[in-house]
């Protein structure tokens, strides 16, 4: 069985893989905007939002919580 050190390792990595790939999707959506004739369609640009929102999210999640679960073992 893995430890807690080790798995927490683990989630650090992933969440940054996936801050990576929506970076690197945001800033393709960007260069598509630019490329492309104009047209009023914002769909990546929101779509890329929404990833970046969720990644954020992601992160906090594997940050926070255990802080807030080991505090409440504490209490």
């Amino acid at each position: 069985m893995m430890s807690k050190k080790m798995i927490r390792i683990i989630a650090i990595v992933m969440a940054a893989l996936m801050i990576i790939a929506v970076c690197a999707v945001a800033l393709d959506s960007f260069a598509v905007d630019y490329a492309v004739p104009v047209t009023g369609d914002n769909d990546g640009v929101i779509i890329a939002g929404i990833a970046a929102g969720a990644a954020l999210i992601a992160v906090l999640c594997c940050v926070v919580l255990p802080k807030l679960k080991k505090k409440g073992e504490e209490e």
